[in-house]
């Protein structure tokens, strides 16, 4: 690198720091004598185990930084160097921290450690090498002082331990290492971690995306086909279609389509939707360029249809992952949080009691239980199969014994199986009655602190607690209580009546209540979850019961809220009918689908989804890559895009099955090509599908990537996808800053605010692939 500081060399002295093999290590050791300055050369550059030692481009990925509450402070690349600002350095060393991982330390292997460093004024750093997660052993470290002039240090052991597959380099930089005045600033450069005996190997997991993007999955023989070019200018281009040999069995010209504003790409499509010919291993050629390979048959989503559903098994708690039923044993593991079944109260959680919180499904990539965003994941999964009895007819695909779930011979359909392992969990967050609040249900239960990555569940020792009682939850599960109760009666009928006095005494519960909300600032361990606002959780509760039970009271709320007469197309911030904050359509959709609901109703219902559906029709018209999604206003995406995209498509598919026009299927199917490719990146959102899959997804035991001990996820997991907020530190140090919002994406386990999964994500995944599957073989 060069730069004004390495042109100014009088300024860098060199200190050799003590080697230390050790977890403690003595402090640097000047190479020149005591206030010597040493003209000692820099340490060597070969067999650098660091995929950023400089940061010209401005890029400090895989450099990430680490804030433990109430530690809090930002990194950025200025003048290329690597520059950490604290603004609250915590209690202990490591709360404020910047660090490199993806490495292997091995042992009898020397290496060296060399960097450049300098702050905004004196202070401390402790920088170690060890290991990325516990028991967190440490093969170096040293503390050193930082002046406000670049200086040059060096340090060298040999690993004397077993070998680290995934260690990190770190620097400490909080607590009482901390000795400036806050906010202060740190910064690196020229940054080695040497081994003469390593020799990079190229990054496998990297696949280069073609410029001719489609579904990597296939397409459907019966649907549009649609592929995106990044191609400028204003003339067609030629384009073939190439079977599996190289022969061309269609051809055609592109239509422009001119710049796209949610990628920034300039774009030309074809449509290649006459072909309809199953085959494997399609090709599609725009003059030099070829796409990945893809397939088209009446059987491309089969497979995806179970492993979309085969998230939720994995994700349980409380209970053992067989090794029989996940295929792949290495996911296989022991149950977790046994201690659920006598959860207590978090601090000022107006409780006395311990609630018996055992089962369920963990949220996302963290280990919380959270009954708002439980509550729109069992709905999505009932009403995949309500509607696959009442609309559809794939009701026996997700029969007994069909999915790898230990439920599968009970004599009930396995999709009601799996969402009622959530159920049940919903129903034990009911406050008891006797004791205040009887009724409500309690908003979440999860963990007092965060967890680190590669922690399985059965690992984690935090304590758990409950947190108090919320309207939004009491309302959730009155609203999944109704709908498993109508589902469920013609094979357990004992269950349904438990199901629906839950959800008649949760509704009561909840109007004696109607302002008791969740405090946005309980994020200590597991997200918030809050909901300032109800009206929308009212109205699906009394939708579901009165799909339910057929009662006026629940009928006269239904008509009488302002968001029965219209469809909500503003969900989450975008354009888009659902998320788990917004939940009114919940109960449209029920009115639409169930069996038994007035006919007026239900007529009405169908109209006010259909011209929903209309709207994202023309939204995916006027998208470049065909997606069902416009930015938000900025010209932006937000957390969970991935979502707002795969909920859009239920809405159109329903309007499919309202009036069997085939623009809604072509619709669904091209929404799902967004999805598995046909995107700016090329890249596949769902693991294991694709040329390009998604690999690395944030979560805590699919963690390969963070420690080799783990598995990786399995197949079947949408990723949440572009986020232009880009609200964790690895995403940040991508040099996403300034990305259009189809391109704020980096496939990476540490990056959170853009490769999440969630329950409320999956479920989607599922509805949509098993619709697609169903109309696929009928037609």
């Amino acid at each position: 690198m060069r730069s004004r500081r390495l042109e100014v060399s009088s300024l860098i002295s060199v200190v050799a720091l003590a080697l230390s093999c050790a977890p403690r290590a003595a402090g640097p050791v000047s190479s020149g004598g005591d206030g010597e300055t040493s003209s000692a050369p820099a340490a060597p550059v070969a067999g650098n185990l660091l995929k950023a030692s400089t940061f010209d481009d401005g890029v400090s990925v895989p450099w990430t930084t680490s804030f433990t509450a109430p530690a809090d402070g930002s990194a950025d690349v200025k003048s290329g160097a690597l520059c950490v600002t604290v603004k609250n350095k915590g209690t202990n060393n490591w709360d404020a921290q910047f660090r490199h991982r993806e490495m292997v330390i091995q042992r009898g292997h020397t290496y060296t450690v060399a960097f450049k460093a300098w702050a905004s004024e004196h202070t401390k750093a402790r920088p170690k090498v060890g290991m990325s997660g516990p028991p967190y052993a440490e093969y170096w470290n040293a503390t050193i002082d930082i002046g406000t002039e670049p200086k040059r240090y060096q340090g060298a052991f040999t690993m004397e331990q077993a070998d680290d597959g995934t260690a990190e380099f770190a620097f400490h930089i909080g607590g009482g290492m901390a000795r400036a005045d806050l906010p202060f600033e740190i910064c690196i450069d020229d940054v080695v971690l040497s081994d003469p005996e390593f020799t990079p190997v190229a990054d496998r997991g990297s696949v280069k995306a073609p410029n001719v993007l489609v579904n990597q999955l296939g397409y459907l023989p019966g649907a549009a086909k649609v592929a995106t070019v990044k191609a400028s200018g204003k003339e067609p281009l030629a384009w073939r279609l190439l079977d599996a040999g190289g022969k061309a069995v269609a051809e055609g010209k592109t239509t422009p389509f001119g710049r796209d504003a949610a990628s920034g790409d300039d774009v030309q499509l074809v449509d290649f939707s006459s072909v309809k010919a199953p085959g494997k291993g399609y090709v599609l050629e725009v003059g030099t360029d070829k796409s990945f390979a893809f397939d088209i048959g009446s059987d491309v989503y089969t497979a995806l249809k179970y492993d979309a559903l085969a998230f939720f098994y994995q994700n349980r708690s409380g209970i053992e992952i067989r090794k029989d039923l996940v295929g792949d044993p290495t996911l296989a593991r022991p149950a977790g949080h046994l201690g659920d079944k006598s959860a207590k109260c978090a601090k000022n959680a107006g409780c006395d009691y311990s609630v018996d919180g055992a089962g369920g499904w963990y949220d996302a990539g963290d280990h919380g239980k959270y009954v708002v965003n439980g509550g729109i994941s069992v709905w999505t999964l009932l009403d995949e199969y309500e509607r696959s009895v009442t609309l559809g007819s794939s009701s026996a695909d997700f029969g007994d014994g069909k999915l790898r779930i230990p439920e599968k011979s009970n004599g009930a359909p396995d999709l009601l199986d799996e969402a009622r392992w959530e159920l049940e969990w919903l129903l034990k967050m009911q406050v008891p009655a006797g004791k205040p609040l009887a009724g409500m249900a309690h908003h979440k239960l999860q963990d007092v602190s965060w967890t680190a990555l590669a922690t399985a569940p059965h690992e984690d020792t935090q304590p758990r607690v409950v947190f108090k009682p919320s309207t939004a939850a009491t309302l959730n599960l009155a609203a999944t209580a109704a709908q498993g109760a109508r589902l469920w009666k013609p094979f357990d009928a004992a269950f349904s009546a438990k199901c629906l006095k839950a959800a008649e005494v949760a509704w009561v519960a909840a109007k004696a209540n109607p302002k008791l909300l969740a405090n946005k600032n309980d994020t200590d361990g597991g997200g918030a979850y809050e909901d300032a606002k109800v009206d929308d959780d009212f109205y699906w509760a009394a939708a579901e019961l009165l799909a339910t039970t057929g009662k006026p009271e629940y009928r006269q709320f239904v008509e009488g809220s302002p968001l029965h007469r219209k469809l909500r197309m503003e969900a989450g911030g975008h354009t888009s009918t659902m998320n788990w904050a917004d939940t009114d359509a919940l109960g449209l959709i029920s009115l639409a689908v169930a069996k038994g609901v007035d006919p007026g109703l239900q007529a009405q219902a169908r109209k006010q989804l259909t011209g929903g559906a209309d709207r994202y029709l023309d939204i995916i018209a006027k998208q470049g890559y065909r997606s069902p999604l416009e930015p938000a206003a900025g010209n932006r995406y937000v957390w969970g895009s991935n979502s707002f995209v795969i909920n859009n498509l239920i809405v159109v598919a329903l309007a499919y099955d309202f009036t069997k026009q085939q623009k809604y299927l072509d619709g669904v199917a091209t929404g799902m090509d967004y999805l598995l490719g046909r995107n700016p990146l090329g890249q596949s959102y769902v693991t294991g599908y694709g040329e390009k899959a998604l690999q690395h997804p944030h979560h805590r035991f699919w963690a390969k990537q963070a420690n080799a001990k783990y598995p990786s996820a399995p197949p079947g997991i949408l990723s949440g996808g572009p986020n232009s907020n880009i609200d964790d530190p690895y995403a940040k140090a991508a040099g996403l800053k300034g990305c259009a919002p189809q391109k704020c994406f980096v496939d990476h386990i540490e990056a959170y605010s853009v490769n999440e999964i969630t329950i409320n994500w999956n479920a989607p995944l599922a509805w949509v692939s098993a619709w697609l599957d169903e109309k696929a073989r009928a037609n």
